[in-house]
């Protein structure tokens, strides 16, 4: 790789000053950054243009063995994570590319904010700003989770955090240092408060796909929740959800998803239009047809959809227990959740080829109602806790009634219910280990099992279990069905945890992590 790649993956723009000297053109209109809309036009760039989901998935607990002959393209990146290894490729969803793809989101915030302060910082610009802003912080914040340790209050001002960059590259050769852990998370805040009061909704074409105020308070409520400021968390999540929180929860039983044509459901699950997708992204990455592959060896698989998707605290088991969509491949063992449509993003009109695009939600509104419950929970505020879990419940549980007894709706959770089905299980729920581990309580132990349960079976194959992993110290075996290895274990406190730096982005300063 190219020095002035490392962190950027390059200069994102050439300035016109800069394009004169060499060819006395302006190669691409967007950079001139002279106007509000065009600074606006930038902004398209400053969201990732990447999924993290191969590489958090793949290092979870939602994955395993499967039986699979030949080979694959990715074969290197997926066997690599699930030992929990280094990334050694550079293409499509490895570390190396979700590193770039990040810095070059955030290099696109930089050069809209520099020509915002050249332009006078004056009123017309400030929706612009207040977009830049919050995609800067939201961008580092992924990077964050992903390639450093867990944020904690008592020890982050030693440990290593990411660099944070608020200024554009200028020079062809940038070496970095790594911010501390607690001045990154102080950044991001900075930019997240100032971000949010100046965003407008009524600014964007197509909302969906931009930082709404419902988006930039869905990112605060999941930043303030792993800082563990339960009021914040509360706050920032009842915006984002609104006066109705169903309406932002994706109807699983309604018509737009056909549980009886698998198709029909998959075509449907992501779209700008699903009432639950807050903030809509689409990236280069071969998830969407890697996520269900049979030739890959690691991941989802038959044993695990069943121990997870065929019986919950709402008392029913089978395959029909849920409205959640899933196929099983009983040759390979593999699973595949019926969400993710692959699309191709053609280089030109009339190719014939293109790169895979994978469109899902980076926010959602089911991710929001579970943060709120789980800060209901730790501030003793149970009964608000459980009408946010059953409100998931009822639109995720079937209701058969031949399963029902006289006193009993399957989608109402109590916390009775809740302590005899999840402590009576310690090994498949074990207790969470956050940094607050000795606040908790009983009562709130139990309830925090049944969302952080829920909240893995809403998101698998979309990466968010493994920021669960890591807040709550979980620990991960990873085992050999088919090989007959022994099984192997990250332990609750694995330094491993925090992906390592890609090698290129070590080679320019950036010390790795530790192991």
């Amino acid at each position: 790789m190219k020095a002035y790649k490392i962190i950027t993956g390059g200069m994102m723009l050439l300035f016109a000053s800069a394009c004169n000297s060499f060819l006395d053109v302006v190669p691409d209109n967007r950079t001139v950054l002279d106007t509000p809309e065009a600074v606006k036009e930038l902004l398209v760039s400053a969201y990732p243009d990447c999924h993290y989901y191969h590489v958090c998935e793949v290092m979870s607990d939602n994955v395993g063995e499967r039986v699979v002959t030949g080979t694959h393209s990715r074969s290197i990146l997926n066997e690599e994570m699930y030992y929990w290894e280094p990334g050694s490729q550079t293409g499509q969803d490895t570390p190396t590319y979700i590193w770039t793809g990040y810095y070059n989101a955030i290099a696109a915030a930089n050069h809209a904010l520099r020509a915002i302060r050249e332009a006078g910082d004056t009123p017309e610009y400030a929706e612009a700003k207040g977009e830049a802003l919050l995609c800067r912080a939201f961008n580092h914040f992924l990077l964050v989770n992903i390639f450093a340790e867990h944020y904690v209050p008592n020890g982050a001002e030693s440990m290593l955090g990411i660099p944070y960059c608020t200024e554009p590259e200028t020079v062809p050769i940038v070496y970095y240092k790594r911010n501390t852990l607690k001045e990154t998370y102080e950044l991001i805040e900075k930019d997240l408060l100032e971000g949010l009061p100046l965003i407008k909704d009524e600014s964007y074409e197509a909302p969906k796909y931009h930082f709404t105020k419902a988006a930039a308070a869905a990112f605060a409520a999941r930043f303030y929740q792993y800082k563990g400021e339960w009021d914040k968390v509360i706050t920032y999540a009842t915006r984002a959800l609104g006066n109705n929180p169903v309406k932002k929860i994706r109807d699983l039983k309604g018509k737009q998803f056909n549980v009886s044509d698998k198709d029909y459901y998959q075509q449907n699950y992501f779209t700008s239009a699903e009432q639950s997708v807050i903030l809509f992204v689409g990236g280069c990455s071969w998830w969407a047809r890697d996520f269900s592959s049979t030739s890959l060896r690691f991941g989802m698989t038959k044993e695990l959809s069943t121990e997870l998707l065929t019986e919950t605290v709402c008392g029913r088991s089978g395959s029909s227990c849920t409205y959640y969509v899933y196929s099983t491949y009983t040759a390979s063992q593999a699973c595949q959740m019926r969400k993710f449509k692959e699309q191709f993003k053609y280089s030109a009109v009339g190719s014939t080829t293109g790169r895979g695009y994978c469109f899902a939600a980076l926010l959602s509104g089911e991710e929001a109602l579970l943060n709120r419950a789980e800060a209901y929970t730790m501030k003793h505020q149970f009964d608000s806790a459980l009408i946010d879990v059953n409100i998931l419940l009822k639109e995720r549980v079937r209701v058969n009634p031949e399963d029902i007894n006289a006193d009993f709706t399957p989608y109402q959770a109590t916390l009775e219910k809740i302590k005899n089905f999840y402590d009576d299980l310690p090994e498949l729920f074990p207790d969470v280990e956050p940094f607050y581990a000795s606040e908790i309580d009983e009562d709130q132990m139990s309830i925090l099992k049944c969302i952080v349960d829920w909240r893995r079976k809403e998101f698998l194959q979309e990466g968010l279990r493994w920021f669960d992993i890591k807040r709550f110290h979980l620990p991960v075996t990873h085992t050999f069905r088919d090989s007959d290895m022994a099984p192997i274990t990250l332990a609750k406190d694995d330094l491993r945890r925090a992906v390592q730096i890609p090698t290129e982005a070590q080679g320019f300063g950036v010390e790795p992590n530790p192991r």
